[in-house]
Protein backbone atom coordinates (compact mmCIF):
# COMPACT_ATOMS: atom_id res chain seq x y z
CA UNK A 1 0.00 0.00 0.00
CA UNK A 2 1.88 2.75 -1.24
CA UNK A 3 0.56 5.84 1.09
CA UNK A 4 1.06 9.44 -0.66
CA UNK A 5 1.82 10.81 3.10
CA UNK A 6 2.93 13.98 3.58
CA UNK A 7 3.58 15.97 6.78
CA UNK A 8 1.54 18.99 5.83
CA UNK A 9 -1.48 20.55 8.39
CA UNK A 10 -4.10 22.85 7.21
CA UNK A 11 -4.97 26.17 8.71
CA UNK A 12 -8.09 26.54 10.27
CA UNK A 13 -9.92 29.13 11.86
CA UNK A 14 -10.89 28.85 15.22
CA UNK A 15 -10.42 30.51 19.08
CA UNK A 16 -7.13 31.41 20.43
CA UNK A 17 -7.32 29.42 23.41
CA UNK A 18 -6.15 25.53 22.68
CA UNK A 19 -9.76 23.17 22.34
CA UNK A 20 -10.54 20.10 20.59
CA UNK A 21 -11.23 21.21 16.68
CA UNK A 22 -14.69 19.75 15.25
CA UNK A 23 -15.28 17.11 13.12
CA UNK A 24 -15.18 18.54 9.54
CA UNK A 25 -12.36 20.24 10.54
CA UNK A 26 -10.56 17.40 11.44
CA UNK A 27 -11.48 15.61 8.42
CA UNK A 28 -10.21 18.44 6.20
CA UNK A 29 -7.22 18.52 8.35
CA UNK A 30 -6.47 14.60 7.38
CA UNK A 31 -7.08 15.17 3.81
CA UNK A 32 -4.47 18.02 3.80
CA UNK A 33 -2.00 15.58 6.26
CA UNK A 34 -2.48 12.80 4.13
CA UNK A 35 -3.90 13.40 0.85
CA UNK A 36 -6.76 11.23 1.38
CA UNK A 37 -10.21 12.01 1.45
CA UNK A 38 -12.68 10.49 4.23
CA UNK A 39 -15.84 9.26 2.21
CA UNK A 40 -18.18 7.80 5.77
CA UNK A 41 -20.62 9.45 7.71
CA UNK A 42 -19.44 10.55 11.60
CA UNK A 43 -20.44 7.38 13.89
CA UNK A 44 -20.05 10.62 16.38
CA UNK A 45 -17.79 11.99 18.99
CA UNK A 46 -16.78 9.13 21.04
CA UNK A 47 -14.06 9.94 24.54
CA UNK A 48 -13.02 12.71 22.84
CA UNK A 49 -12.53 11.29 19.42
CA UNK A 50 -14.26 11.92 16.11
CA UNK A 51 -15.14 7.90 14.63
CA UNK A 52 -15.82 6.72 11.41
CA UNK A 53 -17.42 3.22 10.85
CA UNK A 54 -16.45 1.39 7.35
CA UNK A 55 -14.33 4.97 5.93
CA UNK A 56 -13.60 4.65 2.37
CA UNK A 57 -10.12 6.33 1.87
CA UNK A 58 -9.99 8.26 -1.50
CA UNK A 59 -6.72 10.09 -3.12
CA UNK A 60 -5.50 10.87 -6.86
CA UNK A 61 -2.84 8.55 -7.96
CA UNK A 62 -2.86 6.53 -4.84
CA UNK A 63 -5.01 3.12 -4.04
CA UNK A 64 -8.31 3.03 -2.47
CA UNK A 65 -8.57 2.07 0.73
CA UNK A 66 -11.28 1.34 3.55
CA UNK A 67 -10.93 1.46 6.96
CA UNK A 68 -13.24 -0.46 9.29
CA UNK A 69 -12.82 1.91 12.28
CA UNK A 70 -11.22 5.82 11.80
CA UNK A 71 -10.71 7.55 14.71
CA UNK A 72 -9.50 11.30 14.62
CA UNK A 73 -8.85 13.70 17.43
CA UNK A 74 -7.04 17.18 17.69
CA UNK A 75 -6.65 20.44 18.97
CA UNK A 76 -6.70 23.90 17.44
CA UNK A 77 -4.13 26.91 19.11
CA UNK A 78 -4.20 30.28 17.94
CA UNK A 79 -6.18 29.59 14.82
CA UNK A 80 -4.76 26.59 14.02
CA UNK A 81 -4.69 22.89 14.21
CA UNK A 82 -1.29 22.33 16.75
CA UNK A 83 -1.96 18.54 17.01
CA UNK A 84 -3.74 15.87 14.80
CA UNK A 85 -3.97 12.22 15.93
CA UNK A 86 -5.17 8.96 13.95
CA UNK A 87 -6.07 6.05 14.87
CA UNK A 88 -7.36 3.13 12.24
CA UNK A 89 -8.14 -0.27 12.26
CA UNK A 90 -8.77 -3.00 9.38
CA UNK A 91 -7.32 -0.97 6.60
CA UNK A 92 -7.23 -2.71 3.45
CA UNK A 93 -6.90 -2.57 -0.41
CA UNK A 94 -10.39 -1.25 -1.58
CA UNK A 95 -12.19 -4.51 -3.32
CA UNK A 96 -11.90 -4.31 -7.18
CA UNK A 97 -9.29 -2.06 -7.43
CA UNK A 98 -8.38 -1.42 -10.71
CA UNK A 99 -5.32 -0.06 -10.76
CA UNK A 100 -3.00 -0.82 -13.73
CA UNK A 101 0.25 0.68 -12.30
CA UNK A 102 0.69 -1.67 -9.54
CA UNK A 103 2.54 -4.66 -9.85
CA UNK A 104 0.10 -7.30 -9.89
CA UNK A 105 2.30 -10.01 -7.69
CA UNK A 106 2.78 -6.88 -4.77
CA UNK A 107 -1.20 -5.88 -5.89
CA UNK A 108 -2.27 -9.48 -4.70
CA UNK A 109 0.02 -9.58 -1.49
CA UNK A 110 -1.18 -6.59 -0.08
CA UNK A 111 -4.69 -7.42 -1.08
CA UNK A 112 -4.50 -9.80 1.40
CA UNK A 113 -3.55 -7.91 4.36
CA UNK A 114 -5.01 -5.76 6.46
CA UNK A 115 -3.45 -2.90 8.63
CA UNK A 116 -3.38 -1.12 11.90
CA UNK A 117 -2.00 2.25 11.59
CA UNK A 118 -1.96 4.88 14.11
CA UNK A 119 -0.16 8.41 14.73
CA UNK A 120 0.39 11.94 16.40
CA UNK A 121 1.35 14.62 14.46
CA UNK A 122 2.37 18.14 16.24
CA UNK A 123 3.60 21.42 14.90
CA UNK A 124 5.21 24.35 16.88
CA UNK A 125 7.10 27.30 16.08
CA UNK A 126 10.40 24.61 15.99
CA UNK A 127 8.95 22.58 13.60
CA UNK A 128 6.58 19.31 12.79
CA UNK A 129 7.50 16.15 14.97
CA UNK A 130 6.10 12.64 14.15
CA UNK A 131 5.40 10.96 17.39
CA UNK A 132 3.81 7.31 18.08
CA UNK A 133 3.87 6.06 14.30
CA UNK A 134 2.49 3.10 14.13
CA UNK A 135 1.94 0.02 11.20
CA UNK A 136 0.72 -3.53 11.95
CA UNK A 137 0.00 -5.55 9.41
CA UNK A 138 -1.63 -8.79 9.84
CA UNK A 139 0.55 -10.96 8.53
CA UNK A 140 3.35 -9.85 10.87
CA UNK A 141 5.21 -6.87 10.14
CA UNK A 142 5.51 -4.07 11.99
CA UNK A 143 6.57 -0.67 12.26
CA UNK A 144 7.19 2.09 14.88
CA UNK A 145 8.20 5.69 13.43
CA UNK A 146 9.38 8.54 15.28
CA UNK A 147 10.36 12.00 13.50
CA UNK A 148 11.34 15.28 14.23
CA UNK A 149 11.54 18.25 11.03
CA UNK A 150 12.85 21.28 11.98
CA UNK A 151 11.72 24.29 10.00
CA UNK A 152 8.53 22.60 8.81
CA UNK A 153 4.70 24.08 9.11
CA UNK A 154 2.01 24.04 7.91
CA UNK A 155 2.11 24.06 4.85
CA UNK A 156 3.62 21.67 1.77
CA UNK A 157 6.37 24.74 0.77
CA UNK A 158 7.68 24.36 4.63
CA UNK A 159 7.68 20.95 4.86
CA UNK A 160 9.72 20.62 1.78
CA UNK A 161 12.29 23.26 2.88
CA UNK A 162 12.56 21.61 6.57
CA UNK A 163 15.19 19.48 7.72
CA UNK A 164 15.01 15.71 9.53
CA UNK A 165 17.56 16.12 12.61
CA UNK A 166 16.27 12.45 14.28
CA UNK A 167 14.35 9.61 13.09
CA UNK A 168 13.74 6.55 15.17
CA UNK A 169 13.01 3.33 13.59
CA UNK A 170 11.96 0.30 14.96
CA UNK A 171 11.12 -2.59 12.12
CA UNK A 172 10.00 -6.47 12.66
CA UNK A 173 10.42 -8.31 9.54
CA UNK A 174 8.10 -11.02 8.98
CA UNK A 175 10.23 -12.51 6.06
CA UNK A 176 7.32 -12.92 3.64
CA UNK A 177 6.20 -9.51 2.42
CA UNK A 178 8.97 -7.93 0.95
CA UNK A 179 9.86 -11.02 -1.61
CA UNK A 180 7.38 -9.20 -3.91
CA UNK A 181 8.21 -5.68 -3.04
CA UNK A 182 12.43 -6.22 -3.98
CA UNK A 183 11.21 -8.30 -7.09
CA UNK A 184 8.97 -5.27 -8.15
CA UNK A 185 11.83 -2.78 -7.94
CA UNK A 186 13.97 -5.36 -9.32
CA UNK A 187 12.87 -5.87 -12.49
CA UNK A 188 13.39 -1.93 -13.51
CA UNK A 189 16.67 -2.33 -12.54
CA UNK A 190 18.24 -5.54 -14.84
CA UNK A 191 16.57 -5.48 -18.09
CA UNK A 192 14.88 -8.76 -17.95
CA UNK A 193 15.13 -9.55 -14.73
CA UNK A 194 12.15 -11.75 -13.06
CA UNK A 195 11.45 -13.99 -9.88
CA UNK A 196 14.81 -14.21 -8.46
CA UNK A 197 16.78 -12.80 -10.87
CA UNK A 198 15.01 -9.85 -9.97
CA UNK A 199 15.16 -10.25 -6.33
CA UNK A 200 19.20 -10.32 -6.65
CA UNK A 201 19.11 -7.53 -8.59
CA UNK A 202 17.52 -5.55 -5.94
CA UNK A 203 19.56 -7.18 -3.16
CA UNK A 204 22.98 -6.12 -5.37
CA UNK A 205 21.40 -2.77 -5.53
CA UNK A 206 21.42 -2.25 -1.43
CA UNK A 207 24.61 -3.65 -1.12
CA UNK A 208 26.05 -1.16 -3.16
CA UNK A 209 24.41 1.42 -1.40
CA UNK A 210 25.42 0.08 2.20
CA UNK A 211 29.01 -0.21 1.31
CA UNK A 212 29.20 3.43 -0.17
CA UNK A 213 27.58 4.94 2.84
CA UNK A 214 30.75 6.67 5.13
CA UNK A 215 31.76 4.57 7.81
CA UNK A 216 31.98 8.01 9.94
CA UNK A 217 28.25 8.00 10.01
CA UNK A 218 28.07 4.96 11.94
CA UNK A 219 28.32 3.74 15.44
CA UNK A 220 30.34 1.06 16.80
CA UNK A 221 29.47 -1.82 14.18
CA UNK A 222 26.42 -0.14 12.39
CA UNK A 223 27.63 -0.31 9.32
CA UNK A 224 28.05 -4.39 9.36
CA UNK A 225 24.56 -5.06 11.11
CA UNK A 226 23.04 -3.10 7.74
CA UNK A 227 25.01 -5.24 5.73
CA UNK A 228 23.89 -8.54 7.30
CA UNK A 229 20.21 -7.01 7.03
CA UNK A 230 20.57 -6.99 3.60
CA UNK A 231 22.58 -10.08 3.06
CA UNK A 232 19.00 -11.49 4.97
CA UNK A 233 16.66 -10.43 2.65
CA UNK A 234 14.06 -10.97 1.72
CA UNK A 235 13.40 -14.03 3.81
CA UNK A 236 15.33 -13.80 6.68
CA UNK A 237 12.57 -12.32 9.64
CA UNK A 238 14.25 -10.28 12.51
CA UNK A 239 13.82 -6.63 13.97
CA UNK A 240 15.88 -3.62 12.52
CA UNK A 241 16.13 -0.05 15.28
CA UNK A 242 17.63 2.72 13.52
CA UNK A 243 18.64 5.98 15.41
CA UNK A 244 19.44 8.80 13.27
CA UNK A 245 20.49 12.34 14.29
CA UNK A 246 21.89 15.11 12.44
CA UNK A 247 22.34 18.59 14.29
CA UNK A 248 22.29 20.46 11.39
CA UNK A 249 19.31 18.16 9.74
CA UNK A 250 19.12 16.67 6.22
CA UNK A 251 16.97 18.86 3.52
CA UNK A 252 15.79 18.78 0.34
CA UNK A 253 18.35 20.74 -0.76
CA UNK A 254 21.23 18.67 0.31
CA UNK A 255 19.17 15.55 -1.41
CA UNK A 256 19.29 17.78 -4.28
CA UNK A 257 22.75 18.22 -4.55
CA UNK A 258 23.43 14.14 -3.81
CA UNK A 259 20.85 13.56 -7.04
CA UNK A 260 22.23 15.74 -9.60
CA UNK A 261 25.93 14.88 -8.73
CA UNK A 262 27.57 12.39 -11.64
CA UNK A 263 27.40 9.63 -8.88
CA UNK A 264 24.40 10.06 -6.57
CA UNK A 265 24.74 6.79 -4.99
CA UNK A 266 28.49 6.69 -4.80
CA UNK A 267 30.23 7.48 -1.78
CA UNK A 268 31.70 11.01 -2.30
CA UNK A 269 28.15 12.21 -2.82
CA UNK A 270 27.04 9.98 0.39
CA UNK A 271 29.74 11.56 2.52
CA UNK A 272 28.29 15.31 1.35
CA UNK A 273 24.93 14.00 2.00
CA UNK A 274 25.67 12.81 5.81
CA UNK A 275 27.62 15.01 6.65
CA UNK A 276 27.71 15.87 10.73
CA UNK A 277 24.83 12.59 10.99
CA UNK A 278 25.04 10.11 13.26
CA UNK A 279 23.25 6.65 13.29
CA UNK A 280 22.98 3.76 15.32
CA UNK A 281 21.58 0.35 14.00
CA UNK A 282 21.04 -2.76 15.84
CA UNK A 283 19.45 -5.89 13.70
CA UNK A 284 18.79 -8.97 15.23
CA UNK A 285 17.93 -11.86 13.02
CA UNK A 286 15.65 -14.60 13.25
CA UNK A 287 12.98 -13.20 15.60
CA UNK A 288 9.45 -14.18 15.40
CA UNK A 289 8.24 -10.70 14.41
Amino acid sequence: MRHRVALVLALLAGPVWAEPADCPGLARAFEVLSGYRVQAPVAGPRDGWCVFDRAALTAAGAPDLVAERLRIRGEISHGALADLALSAAGVRLAPGLGRREMDPTLRETLRLQTADVAFVVSVDAGGVALRQGELRLSAGTELLLEADIAGAGRSAGSLVSGRLTRLQVDWRNDGRLLRPVMEHWGTSLADGAEGAGAVDAARLALRHVVQNLPPALFHEEGQARLAELVDALPQGPGRLRVDFGSSGGLGAAQVAVATFSGDPLGPEALARLFSGAQVHVEWQPGLSP
